[in-house]
Formats: C-alpha cells, sequence, structure tokens
C-alpha cells in the first residue's frame, strides 16, 4: 500500500501552505446547520415521534420508545457477562479515573475579606442533569461512557443520562454505564439524542447541558441546541501530533502516528522534527505498519489526506508550530520532554517522554480522553471536573462595610446613569440602624 504523506520543511511553506495546515480542513459548518436544523426542530415539536423517524432513518432500527430506555438489570447483567480479565481492565480504568477526578475537586466554597466588613467568595455546586452522548459508528466506546460519565458522578450531579446509538448497544458499553453510575441509558442515537436531550421529549428528559463527541450531524446539533442548553465543545475527528528529536526511535514515532489515524480517515496526524533522517524513517515505517493493520484503509487515507511530515531548523521552532496548530493529543518524544513542556500552551493533553503513549492516556492513566480538536486547544480545555460544576459568586457586607464603598459605588452608578442603584445604597445609609 502506497501511502503519500508529504514531507515538508516549514521555512520552505508560503503563509497560505501554513494556515491551510494549521486550519484543517474545515467542514461546510453552513450547509450542516441548514441541513440539521430542521431535524432538530422536528424533535422540539413532535418528540418521540420524531425521535423514532429519525433513528430509522439514520440508524437502521425502527425501535417504539417502550425499548429505549436500558434497564439497571440489564446493565447489571451486562457487567457480569463480562470475562473476569476483561471485567478487570474496566473497573481498573473506572477506578483510575474517578481517583483523577477526584484531586481536581475545588473547595466547596471560599470566602476573603476584601476590607474590614466585607466579604466576597464563591460557592461551588453540581448541575442538576447533565446528558452524555457516546457515538457507536465505526467502534464502541466504553472508554468515552467512562470519560463522561465518572466525572459526572464525582461532581455530584443530580440526574445523569447517556445515549448511545441503537447499534452501540453491547455488552461491554452497558457495564462501562452501569460502572460509571449512570442514571439512565437510552438506545437513541446521532441528532435525534442531542434534540431529545435538549428539549425533552415524553421518553428521553431535558437535561442542563449536554457533552461528549460525535460525527459531524451531532456537532452542528450540538451547535443548534446551545441556544437552549449548555454543551461542553463541538469536537471533531481525532487529533495528534508529535515533537521528535533525533534521538526518538521511529518504529515508535509511526506507531502513535498509526495509533490515531486507525480513528477515522479524517484523523490530523503531524509529526515535527529538527530531524530529517527521522521524518524519512518514520515514513518508511508508516508504510510498513500500515500492511498488516486491520484498520489500515482508514488509517492510510488518514495519513495521505491529512497528516504531515514536518522539518523545522530547531525544537523550538517545532514548538511554534504545535502552539499555532493545537492538537487534541501532543506527543513529546524528545531527549529532556520536562524541558519543552514549559514552551507548550495549547493542547488538549500532552504525553511526555517515549514510554508515554496516547492509548496510556485514553486507557489507564485516569486522565480525561475527551479533548478539544480543530484548534479548539487555543481557546477551551477538554472534559473534566468542571464541566459537571458551576460557580456562584457570594458575598456579605456590614453597615461600616458599605459605608466604606460608598464613595466607590455612588459616583459609578451616576455616571452610567443608573439611579437607582445609588439609591439602594444612600437609603441604607440615612436610614440604617436597628428594626
Amino acid at each position: 500500500m502506497a501511502l503519500n504523506i508529504p514531507l515538508l520543511r516549514w521555512e520552505s511553506l508560503g503563509e497560505d501552505e501554513r494556515r491551510r495546515l494549521i486550519e484543517r480542513a474545515q467542514p461546510d459548518w453552513e450547509g450542516l446547520i441548514a441541513e440539521v436544523a430542521p431535524l432538530v426542530e422536528s424533535v422540539r415539536r413532535e418528540g418521540d415521534a420524531a425521535v423514532r423517524r429519525l433513528m430509522a432513518r439514520f440508524d437502521g432500527a425502527d425501535l417504539p420508545p417502550s425499548k429505549w430506555r436500558v434497564s439497571e438489570a440489564a446493565m447489571e447483567a451486562a457487567l457480569d457477562s463480562l470475562s473476569p480479565r476483561l471485567r478487570q481492565a474496566l473497573e481498573r480504568e473506572a477506578d483510575a479515573l474517578r481517583r483523577f477526578h477526584e484531586a481536581q475537586r475545588p473547595p466547596e466554597m471560599w470566602l476573603k475579606t476584601m476590607r474590614p466588613g466585607v466579604v466576597a467568595g464563591q460557592a461551588v455546586r453540581p448541575l442538576d442533569s447533565v446528558g452524555l452522548y457516546v457515538p457507536g459508528g465505526r467502534a464502541v466506546y466504553p472508554t468515552v461512557m467512562h470519560a463522561l460519565g465518572i466525572p459526572a458522578a464525582v461532581a455530584g450531579v443530580g440526574r445523569v443520562v447517556a445515549c448511545v446509538p441503537p447499534r452501540a448497544d453491547r455488552p461491554i458499553l452497558l457495564a462501562a454505564a452501569r460502572l460509571a453510575g449512570v442514571d439512565e441509558l437510552y438506545r437513541v442515537g446521532g441528532v435525534a439524542a442531542i434534540a431529545a436531550m435538549a428539549y425533552g421529549t415524553e421518553t428521553v428528559p431535558a437535561v442542563a447541558k449536554i457533552v461528549g463527541p460525535g460525527n459531524l450531524y451531532v456537532q452542528a446539533a450540538k451547535a443548534i441546541v446551545q441556544r437552549r442548553v449548555a454543551i461542553d465543545m463541538l469536537a471533531g475527528p481525532s487529533e495528534v501530533a508529535i515533537i521528535a528529536d533525533g534521538k526518538a526511535r521511529p518504529r515508535w514515532v509511526a506507531a502513535e502516528m498509526i495509533a490515531q489515524a486507525e480513528h477515522d480517515p479524517q484523523s490530523s496526524c503531524l509529526l515535527v522534527s529538527d530531524d530529517e533522517k527521522l521524518l524519512r524513517a518514520t515514513a518508511v515505517e508508516l508504510e510498513r505498519q500500515l500492511a498488516d493493520l486491520p484498520r489500515r484503509t482508514i488509517a492510510a487515507r488518514a495519513l495521505g489526506e491529512h497528516g504531515a511530515l514536518i522539518f523545522t531548523e530547531t525544537i523550538a521552532q517545532a514548538a511554534a508550530v504545535i502552539n499555532a496548530f493545537a492538537p487534541e493529543h501532543l506527543v513529546l518524544q524528545v531527549d529532556d520532554p520536562w524541558a519543552l513542556l514549559p514552551h507548550i500552551r495549547n493542547a488538549g493533553a500532552v504525553f511526555l517522554g517515549e514510554w508515554t503513549p496516547v492509548a496510556a492516556g485514553d486507557y489507564a492513566t485516569g486522565t480525561n480522553n475527551t479533548l478539544p480538536t480543530g484548534g479548539w486547544a487555543r481557546r477551551v480545555s477538554g472534559v473534566s471536573l468542571e464541566t459537571f460544576l458551576k460557580r456562584m459568586e457570594v458575598e456579605s457586607l456590614t453597615r461600616e462595610g458599605l459605608a466604606a464603598l460608598a464613595g466607590v459605588i455612588i459616583p459609578l452608578a451616576e455616571a452610567e446613569g443608573l439611579g437607582g442603584h445609588a439609591r439602594s445604597i444612600t437609603l441604607r445609609l440615612q436610614e440604617g440602624g436597628e428594626r
């Protein structure tokens, strides 16, 4: 299988070529929104009837609403049906995620005396409800169920609802939902699931926030319903970028690229290095390792259409390229990755050293594998405990504290033309005292 992955010299690229590489190929969002909006609206207006119609059309599953919800007994039976080896692996992964997200827990409240008689602070509360979307197109993702459901449970979300496409209704996914503490699991997929969780139907409850990855149609639906509910982010195909120096092993570097390329033909895979010999050796390794890969057609297309081997004069310049690209996953296969880390500003997750593959983060270390893609790592973080919490400012003043601030509040309120704001201060100070 011939692999046509380009080898590029960064210094030789024009601005337009660099921009295309950094910005990736973008979908026709306007066209997608126009196509998906009527489907979302049909669910808002018709509820279960529209959900059933969309699932028959897009998932090939004509299930009546009475068959959508998966019972707790079915989830428990699915967990019991796993082989001891697989169940132990799933439980260990869940435990690692739980411990990692417990470590992210902020204090429930903090208070600071800003000046005598003026106390301000913050209280943290979990969301009342959340909807998890776990895709199931080319594969089944129990680890995504855990990456979404476990931090929601750790945060103390009141009601955790999950939707999976009917074709993803496999024992391991049901078992993962049980271990994650999902309250309600529904066999509803795609646009129908996003719309149902946003607006609520006779069977699927509305939630306060929707989180989780999915295909372009799912992302378009999330973009539409965020006028109604909060969402985590708009996530696209999986990505990896690697910074490697001359000491990196081409076989290991190639394996890391292929591990992401096999996800999706749209996956982006970049290798940036100051060693041209490494880049060429990695290209040879990519072809060799693709030969016996079960998902070689998918991986080869991703590498050929969305991959690149980029030569830079220095590792510092490689870091600058990566910060502009802002990958979902960044692997640092360099001699001293910890020294390079302070120079990295934009990445969903960073994997330091040749013994730290992305797959370890996907399955075992406890970190969250739902991360920003498409350059969104310049702006947002991945899913974490914070995703399922909200913060309230709190403050308390004494009469003396308010009097001390009156000289700030009243002039600013009057300058903004808000006399009622100023009066709310002067009345208190003029009429104060015991009631």
